[in-house]
């Protein structure tokens, strides 16, 4: 097995220990040979791995988990039996695709087609199925695989046919891949299907022998020490030019589940043994072993842990509030990362720098993010870290300030001032024109 990936993942980690800030969230610039990497907590959504998790590919046959769920959803009775028809068939002529060899005609029950569609990964068995549900018209089921995956979150997903053979225009992300996966195993009998490392398919009306099918997925194979996982579930494999090698599969152990999907890996001969090594196989294992080796969960948040502190109004015995979080938070980190690789990052829109008294212990004030290595991992809202009372004297040299500074004060002391300047001009012009009317009396009175 190759263990120079295994290397790099462990200098990784003390990197990671040294230097909290190097690498996003989580890894996601850990040297892996596939293109696409997507590795994500099914316990709580947290991305471990993200290598070009966004950027568009062809979906090969990654594409039948969305046909499986389409049947399982459409079909009550799994074990009605149904006619292959001769044009599903021809379809594929000169694809040398992955089949089961139906043959037109053949009678078979929708459960055995979904075995061979998810177990044996075979593309006249998707046909065969789309043909089923939308009748003569392949075109259709696959306009509802495109309305279904929208339907539940996808944004970067098209459908051009059931198969996922390559074709111009289809494509999807390891992210809608990991949307769709995890709808699919909310339905048991695709989680069941999906897990079978060997089933058998009984003789039918054209085909007289069993057909044998074991899972594409190896990692399931425990003959196969450089795939094997032992912990592992499924899903699904997928192979074409356009896709590279791709697998998704989920696995579990010590109670922290995951989901993870390898797209456009290659194909060699690591060990020079003269037998070609799926990367994709091989990656997936060493970055799940990775995976629960070293990612934890962990407490990232305390409820007396200071995050931030603001200023504080209209208290004589404090001058700032201290801002804790609201409750205890855990998040999936690195085992080995120092506790400052986590740090808060206050909301500054949710937050304010300033309060006034009276402000009671607990009473939620803001919110701020939890992040590792530059990436939010949680959020939780702040609370006041202690009662402060407010001082009835600030209160009111508060409010006469407001009063004397407000619009309507300043109006009505302007109204009032400008009242009391007319009356003055009033009484001091009425006192002249007596003073006049005594001196004119006076006068008169002399001239007598």
């Amino acid at each position: 097995m190759r263990k120079f990936v295994l290397s790099i993942l462990t200098a990784a980690l003390i990197l990671i220990s040294i230097v909290p800030t190097a690498l996003a969230s989580y890894n996601s610039e850990i040297d892996v040979e596939a293109e696409v990497v997507y590795i994500q907590s099914t316990d709580d959504g947290t991305v471990i791995f993200d290598k070009n998790a966004d950027m568009p590919t062809a979906p090969a046959s990654l594409a039948k988990i969305v046909v499986a769920t389409l049947v399982l959803e459409k079909v009550q009775n799994l074990d009605e039996v149904i006619e292959i028809p001769a044009y599903t068939i021809r379809l594929l002529d000169g694809t040398n695709s992955s089949n089961v060899g139906l043959v037109p005609g053949e009678q078979m029950s929708i459960r055995n087609l979904l075995y061979c569609l998810l177990v044996a990964s075979a593309n006249d068995a998707a046909n065969v199925l789309a043909d089923y549900i939308c009748k003569n018209n392949i075109g259709e089921f696959v306009q509802m695989m495109n309305d279904y995956v929208k339907s539940i979150g996808c944004q970067n997903t098209n459908f051009i046919n059931p198969s996922g053979l390559d074709a111009e225009g289809q494509y999807t992300t390891a992210r809608d891949v990991a949307i769709f996966t995890l709808k699919a195993l909310e339905n048991p009998v695709f989680e069941e299907i999906t897990s079978t490392k060997k089933y058998t398919v009984p003789p039918t009306n054209k085909y007289p022998k069993e057909r044998n099918l074991v899972s594409t997925v190896k990692i399931l194979n425990s003959g196969i020490k450089d795939y094997y996982i032992a912990n592992a579930k499924g899903v699904k494999t997928g192979t074409t030019k356009n896709a590279g090698h791709c697998v998704v599969t989920t696995a579990s152990k010590d109670g922290y589940s995951y989901l993870a999907i390898i797209m456009r890996a290659p194909m060699y001969d690591i060990d020079k043994d003269g037998v070609e090594e799926n990367i994709a196989f091989t990656e997936c294992k060493e970055l799940l072993e990775w995976t629960f080796k070293n990612i934890k969960l962990r407490l990232v948040a305390e409820k007396n842990q200071v995050v931030s502190v603001i200023d504080v109004g209209l208290s004589s015995k404090y001058d700032h509030l201290r801002l804790l979080p609201e409750r205890e938070v855990s998040a999936l980190v690195p085992s080995g990362v120092n506790a400052s690789g986590v740090y808060f990052e206050v909301i500054d829109e949710l937050t304010p720098t300033y309060i006034e008294a009276p402000i009671k212990k607990g009473e939620k004030i803001g919110r701020a993010r939890i992040l590792y290595a530059g990436n939010e991992i949680a959020q939780v809202d702040l609370v006041a870290g202690e009662t402060i009372e407010r001082n009835f004297l600030l209160y009111v040299v508060k409010l006469l300030k407001i009063t004397v500074t407000s619009p309507a004060f300043i109006i009505l002391v302007s109204i009032i001032i400008a009242a009391v300047v007319v009356i003055l001009i009033l009484r001091a012009r009425n006192s002249r024109q007596k003073t006049k009317i005594r001196i004119v009396r006076d006068y008169s009175g002399l001239n007598k």
